[in-house]
């Protein structure tokens, strides 16, 4: 099935992936037991799909959770009483997904390569573990704090299950994005599509930057057999972009002049989104907590001018380094600055920052900053096409060179981050 999927005859799972994967589940049983029982987000949603499951007319209704639910009620045995059992089995099962889908898109990138041995290292294939577990942004800024809800650049947020479900779904649909960009063929497509429709209905936050990445890819880019990439700007793809861009933007800017509904709810303006993030509990209570912590208590509260000029030059610089130094390292030491999955990486990640920072919701909906649970797919998604580049050059191995030693010990840091926040986790039972 797998080899059929990637179309590749070497994407096969061996018996040490599969008890790595029932260590996972095993560990996902617990973490989201534990989560469950100590965190806002899954009990709230719980409470909603458990609320929806008494119509069994609306069971099935289309939104952002459906799988969840659906999968949840039938591994909890058609039961109310068990589906909480099914809900965390479901989540578990997502975290062996994640792991499974990020194992056969090694295998498949590193055997069109030629290099089949290297997907087997068993130095990546302890990133791609430590990827499922402990990639975090890296800890400096809550460990000044004590606040571990730093930031969105995390790619494992264990307490939020649309995003645990939607992460295997992302992975695999930027992976075959780029596939289709290297072989626009019929089945890449249809695959495409399914994944697309999986991911609406888990949580729909990454289409919002994959859908421009891919038709950009598609218009803009070439990728040849080995993967490297060539920009191919012509009049006809120009135009070709303007045709689809320019209604796309005249759309929305008539649907916020004439529906009332998506005037108040979707505000499209750089300072409100700013002003949204400011407002939200864990940037506001983090920067506050950081602040004090270095400059002491006279520096506690910072309102207004002095927050967001604080957010800006401090705060928020901090955190894109100590969550992307990876990846950033990772590009810089690169040999081959052209690898296609590695730009369309970045393009996808600066799409998602680019939505963050200019959309956000009025009304109640404005502190719960729905335009950034994109990152987290797409940060997951830069980290492994870093980890598949820096592992794809030849003299990176046997001996690593300083740049390249250096950059596996910024790896090394972001997982320990998130080994220090699934500690957290489990000895303090806080999620914050």
């Amino acid at each position: 099935m797998l080899s059929y999927v990637f179309s590749n005859e070497k994407v096969r799972l061996k018996w040490s992936d599969i008890a790595i994967s029932l260590l996972f589940f095993l560990f996902g049983l617990f973490i989201f037991n534990a989560m469950y029982r100590v965190q806002v987000d899954m009990f709230w949603h719980m409470r909603s799909m458990t609320i929806v499951i008494f119509d069994k007319s609306e069971l099935f209704r289309p939104s952002y959770d459906a799988m969840t639910r659906i999968a949840s009620y039938v591994l909890g045995f058609f039961s109310r009483k068990s589906f909480a059992l099914g809900y965390v089995c479901f989540l578990s099962l997502m975290l062996v997904l994640k792991y499974v889908s990020l194992r056969c898109i090694s295998i498949d990138y590193f055997s069109r390569q030629g290099k089949e041995e290297r997907a087997e290292f068993w130095l990546l294939r302890a990133a791609i573990a430590l990827l499922c577990l402990g990639g975090h942004i890296i800890a400096f800024p809550q460990l000044v704090s004590g606040y571990w809800q730093a930031d969105v650049l995390r790619m494992n947020v264990w307490h939020n299950p649309t995003t645990v479900a939607v992460m295997p779904f992302g992975l695999l649909l930027f992976y075959f994005g780029y596939r289709t960009v290297q072989e626009k063929t019929l089945k890449n497509f249809v695959i495409l599509f399914v994944l697309s429709i999986l991911n609406l209905f888990s949580k729909p936050s990454y289409i919002l930057a994959w859908a421009p990445a891919i038709f950009l890819a598609l218009t803009f880019i070439r990728a040849d057999e080995e993967g490297n990439f060539s920009l191919n700007f012509t009049l006809k793809r120009l135009l070709i972009a303007a045709a689809v861009a320019v209604p796309v933007v005249i759309g929305i800017f008539y649907l916020k002049s004439v529906t009332k509904s998506v005037r108040d709810n979707v505000i499209i303006s750089v300072p409100f989104a700013i002003q949204s993030h400011l407002l939200h509990i864990d940037f506001d209570r983090n920067l506050n907590l950081i602040a004090e912590r270095l400059f002491g208590s006279c520096f506690s509260v910072i309102k207004g001018s002095w927050q967001t000029f604080w957010y800006l030059v401090f705060y928020k610089p901090l955190t894109l380094v100590c969550g992307l130094a990876f990846p950033a390292a990772a590009f810089c030491v690169s040999k081959r600055k052209k690898d296609g999955l590695f730009v369309f990486a970045w393009l996808t990640l600066l799409i998602s920052f680019v939505i963050a920072f200019t959309l956000s919701q009025n009304t109640v909906h404005r502190t719960h900053l729905n335009f950034t649970w994109q990152i987290p797919v797409a940060v997951a998604a830069l980290f492994l096409a870093a980890l598949l580049n820096f592992f794809s050059d030849e003299e990176n191995f046997p001996k690593l060179s300083y740049p390249a030693a250096l950059t596996i010990g910024l790896f090394l840091l972001h997982a320990y981050s998130g080994l220090l926040y699934l500690q957290r986790l489990i000895f303090t039972w806080s999620w914050r």
